[in-house]
């Protein structure tokens, strides 16, 4: 199914995290129970869609109570952001940039929709891991986004490098509850059914072992 080493679907799973977790970091984030959070997980750079990402949400914020959260460290020497998009993470208070953490868990069980606007990957274990978390994504179609995310199953697959699109994306699914909750039903069962490690460890050892017998 794509991935070289699934993901360990107990650790990322939602019921680890109470309604009082939740709630304890939302109130640390400035978060309030009725908002609505998009997140972002990944390094902040241009190939990430993070421009994008930021323009659409500056778009989307004016109609509605929600915020962005971001997790991941900003790079400036390669690849680094446009100037107006750092002065609206620096200084938009409905965008919550939170540096680089090791577990990501508790901020995903806090979030709504995963965005994931990259420009390429290989494998993104992120959008496994938001599946995992019960989390519907928004990615480009671009390798391994359009492997996990099934288009109208468990997330929307939209352009590369098209701020409307995002913006279209988002706004869809923060305004249809219908198909957000359909595509949270599914989003778990989907990674669980094809990249629990389990799964793929068997899947990989099968084919070791068909290639010794070709031997």
């Amino acid at each position: 199914k794509g991935s070289s080493n699934g993901i360990n679907t107990s650790y990322f799973n939602p019921l680890i995290f109470s309604e009082e977790d939740k709630t304890i970091l939302k109130d640390q984030l400035g978060i309030h129970p009725s908002d609505f959070v998009f997140i972002f997980v990944g390094r902040l750079v241009g190939d990430k869609g993070i421009n994008e990402l930021v323009s659409a949400f500056q778009k989307i914020e004016k109609e509605n109570t929600i915020k962005l959260v971001l997790v991941g460290s900003q790079e400036d020497d390669l690849d680094p952001l446009l100037p107006e998009t750092l002065l609206q993470i620096q200084s938009n208070p409905n965008i919550i940039a939170v540096g680089h953490q090791t577990d990501v868990r508790p901020y995903l069980a806090i979030s709504d929709i995963l965005v994931f606007p990259s420009y390429r990957e290989g494998f993104p274990n992120v959008v496994m891991q938001a599946g995992a978390m019960e989390l519907p994504s928004i990615v480009t179609d671009i390798n391994g986004c359009n492997e996990i995310i099934i288009e109208g199953e468990n997330g929307v697959i939209i352009p590369v490098k098209n701020s409307n699109a995002v913006y279209e994306s988002m706004k869809k699914m923060m305004e249809d509850s219908s198909l957000r909750t359909y595509f949270q039903k599914n989003a778990r069962p989907m990674i669980v059914s094809r990249y629990e490690q389990e799964v793929v460890w068997k899947a990989l050892l099968a084919e070791y072992q068909k290639l010794e017998n070709n031997v």
